[in-house]
């Protein structure tokens, strides 16, 4: 088996890593794709979709990419260095982010306070989410770090966190019964809280990919996964709330396992020298600003096509429909977003990032 990114180019953690970037523009496809069926043609359970396969691994999947981006194996994580990575990360997640937020409010009409405390944030919940993660991640280092607790401990103590997370906030029946302000829980989208599990994940993947490249390099493996994956999506029957968690995190995990291990194994066609390659490496570089824009090109009066669609429905034909007008978008907001980042000073402002000189 061919595979083409050494370890240590992994652990140094100073150069983009192909495969990575071209997972990651995939799942930002998924992702406009899925926002496409259901806030464009009103696509939803009352039709037949391949979405819902989708949703068991699209999210987990790009949290747990951006887990596996963060974690360095030379970070150092004093109080020092938590305070300047979470200085370094405001302005994109926060500042960034509330002035999108804002900009679809005056446009939309929206209303700002019931926008503040929803649990999608319009949209924009991710970014939001995802810097809750990094002050979480980061301060549990630290303290560990502080207690001098070894690597293996601090794995355990981490990950630990992260699943106790999943079924805090991702399991309503429990998290509707925790002590919290409803507010509050809305302000900080904490229902979103519980993907802290997959971002764990994806350090650990980076840390240990060595060690993880073997294992999944084993046929055996992928089978059980691709069992798990498909063969619980289609036998699947509401069992109650402990199977239907653990058939949710099953999915979410084997979902995550079959599509890192298909980009880490087939590599070699996803380099800057394939078409195919090059196009989701952009895309997964420009992420964040595909993500910012998106919610903006989102097409109205597809109402003639949302007709077909239940009249005719195939969940492949409107897979197909979906991803044709999502790759459209995606288009329009990489043009915008070439065009906003000609000025240094916007290119800061929007998305966070100094041009170097």
């Amino acid at each position: 088996m061919d595979v083409i990114v050494s370890n240590d180019k992994l652990k140094s953690g100073n150069q983009r890593i192909e495969f990575i970037d071209a997972m990651r523009g995939f799942t930002m496809i998924l992702v406009v794709v899925c926002h496409v069926s259901g806030f464009c043609l009103g696509i939803g359970t009352d039709v037949p979709s391949i979405h819902p396969f989708l949703y068991e691994f699209r999210m987990p999947t790009f949290f747990f990419i951006s887990g596996f981006v963060l974690y360095k194996s030379t970070q150092v994580w004093n109080m020092g260095a938590v305070l300047s990575f979470l200085k370094k990360k405001f302005p994109v997640q926060i500042v960034t982010t509330s002035i999108f937020f804002l900009i679809f409010i005056y446009l939309h009409n929206e209303n700002l306070i019931d926008g503040l405390f929803s649990d999608s944030k319009l949209g924009y919940w991710f970014t939001y989410t995802l810097f809750f993660y990094f002050i979480f991640y980061s301060l549990s280092r630290c303290i560990l770090q502080a207690l001098k607790c070894n690597d293996t401990l601090t794995d355990s103590f981490v990950f630990l966190i992260g699943t106790l997370f999943y079924f805090l906030f991702s399991v309503r029946s429990v998290f509707y019964h925790l002590p919290l302000s409803f507010e509050l829980s809305r302000l900080l989208s904490m229902q979103h809280w519980g993907y802290f599990l997959f971002f764990t994940i994806g350090t650990l993947f980076k840390k240990y990919y060595s060690q993880l490249q073997l294992l999944l390099d084993t046929k055996p493996i992928i089978f059980v996964c691709l069992v798990l994956f498909f063969g619980g999506n289609i036998f699947y029957q509401n069992s109650g709330l402990l199977w239907n968690v653990l058939f949710n995190l099953s999915m979410a995990i084997s979902g995550i396992v079959l599509v890192f291990s298909f980009f880490r194994i087939n590599q070699s066609s996803f380099v800057k020298e394939k078409p195919l390659g090059k196009c989701l490496q952009y895309i997964g570089r420009r992420t964040l600003d595909i993500y910012l824009l998106h919610y903006f090109l989102l097409p109205t009066g597809l109402l003639e096509i949302s007709s077909f669609i239940r009249v005719h429905p195939m969940p492949i034909l409107e897979f197909v429909i979906t991803l044709v007008i999502s790759l459209i978008i995606i288009g329009g907001c990489l043009i915008l977003s070439n065009i906003l980042r000609m000025s240094p000073a916007m290119t800061y402002l929007l998305f966070g990032v100094k041009k170097r000189k």
